[in-house]
Parts: structure tokens; sequence; C-alpha cells
């Protein structure tokens, strides 16, 4: 490959970059800490990328021998460039949204949708690592399909962990949530019990805001009116029965 199908090559790479299409990141999502931010790790890409692969084409191109197995040996550091870009596409593809009823965890641009009532349980677990892996966790995110994780990139963090009924677990800093409370009340709506690790004076508070917001136990309000319900179907049923026939 000559100079001039390199330097082609690279205004090719940098258009197609730039025509990429940006995720809009929804309003009120919590997004990921990103230490250092996404044009970063671009840069970073793109840098080891031109230097290493450039290095690799011209070498095998204009060289033979023992030089172009030189060149290419550049293509396994060039590789990097690879990392770099995935964990520049996790950041600005990844976050979550909480409903009243639920949350949307969008990982990868794949979107998890999970409902309250369909988790298993909620539990709120502290998270401590040395700073260079509590950077890489809430860099890199998730080890598989089945994880979802959220951090703020500290060393020491208190995480609110979901685990669905699937098995599939989503764990998100609780310092990144703007409202716990309303999570916490929408999680007791749905009949699904406060994560363990809250103590029953929280658990108290939180129940008396949502009879505050909502007028009462919901349940047991739906029960009376579906016994009231019943009561009058029966009551027409025996009506009609002695109802004389003409």
């Amino acid at each position: 490959m000559s100079v001039l199908s390199s330097l082609l090559c690279l205004v090719a790479a940098c258009g197609i970059y730039a025509a990429l299409p940006h995720p809009n990141v929804p309003s009120g999502a919590i997004t990921p800490v990103v230490k250092p931010p996404v044009a970063a790790f671009d840069a970073a890409g793109f840098g080891v990328g031109i230097l290493f692969f450039s290095a690799g084409f011209i070498g095998m191109g204009v060289s033979g021998g023992f030089t172009a197995f030189l060149a290419l040996l550049c293509f396994v550091p060039a590789s990097a460039s690879l990392v770099f870009f995935t964990v520049s596409v996790r950041q600005a593809t990844s976050w979550v949204r909480f409903f009243g009823n639920g949350f949307e965890f969008t990982q990868f641009g794949l979107r998890a949708r999970v409902l309250y009532e369909e988790l298993r349980y909620a539990e709120v677990r502290q998270w401590e690592a040395p700073g260079w892996v509590a950077w890489f966790q809430s860099t890199i995110g998730s080890s598989g399909r089945r994880s979802a994780i959220l951090l703020n990139g500290e060393t020491i963090t208190n995480t609110l962990v979901f685990r669905h009924r699937d098995g599939s677990r989503y764990t998100i800093s609780s310092e990144l949530l703007p409202d716990l409370q309303r999570i916490l009340i929408g999680m007791d709506r749905a009949g699904i019990e406060l994560p363990s690790g809250i103590s029953e004076s929280q658990r108290n508070r939180i129940r008396r805001y949502r009879e505050r917001l909502y007028g009462g136990d919901e349940s047991q309000h739906g029960k009376k009116i579906a016994q009231q319900e019943v009561a009058r179907i029966a009551a027409l049923i025996e009506h009609s029965r002695r109802r004389p026939s003409r």
C-alpha cells in the first residue's frame, strides 16, 4: 500500500467518524461518569490507530523481508485503538431512566425495560475497590449480557442492585440517583419488598410518603372495590331469581 493510499484511508476514516449518528440521551436519564470524557477516548483511538496502522500498511507496502515483518507487528499495538473506540461507544450509548412502575436500562444501544413487579428482589450493597479498579469498572461497565452496571467511579459507593426473575442483574450507584425516594415509592406501590439494607424507620417513612401521595393502601382499596363489585353482581343475580316469571 502506497503513502497516498494510506492517506486516503485516513481521510475516509475521519469522514466515516464524522458522519456516524450520535445518540440523543433522553431527558432525565442517568449517564455513566466518564473520566476522561468520550472525546479523549476517541482521540486516543485515532492517535494509536493512525500511528501504528499507517506504519504497518506503509512498511509492508514499500519494503520486504525482515522490515516488512516488523511492519506487520505494528498491527498488534494498533488493535488497542479498537478498545478505546469500544469504551467510547459504551459511554455514549449507555444510560438508565426510571419511571413510576419500573426503569429502562440502555447499554451499547440495547434497551431493557424492567417493571418493578418483574423483580425477584432488590438490595443495597456497598461496593469498594482500589482507585484503578473502580475507574475500570465504571468505564467498562458490565461483564456480560445479563449484567448491567452504572457506577460513579469512586472507590467506595453504595449501590442499588435489582435482580430480575430471569437472573439478570442491574447495579447502579445510589449517589447517581437524583430521586431515590421516588424509586422506592414506586417499588412499594408495585408490592415489591423494599431493598435489604434499608432501616425499618426508612421503610415506614417511604410508606407514609406513598400513602400521602396516593391516598392510602392501594392494594387494600383495590380488594375492597373488587369485593363490592362481586357483592353487587351477586345481588343482581339473586334479585333476578326472585322476580316472578310471566
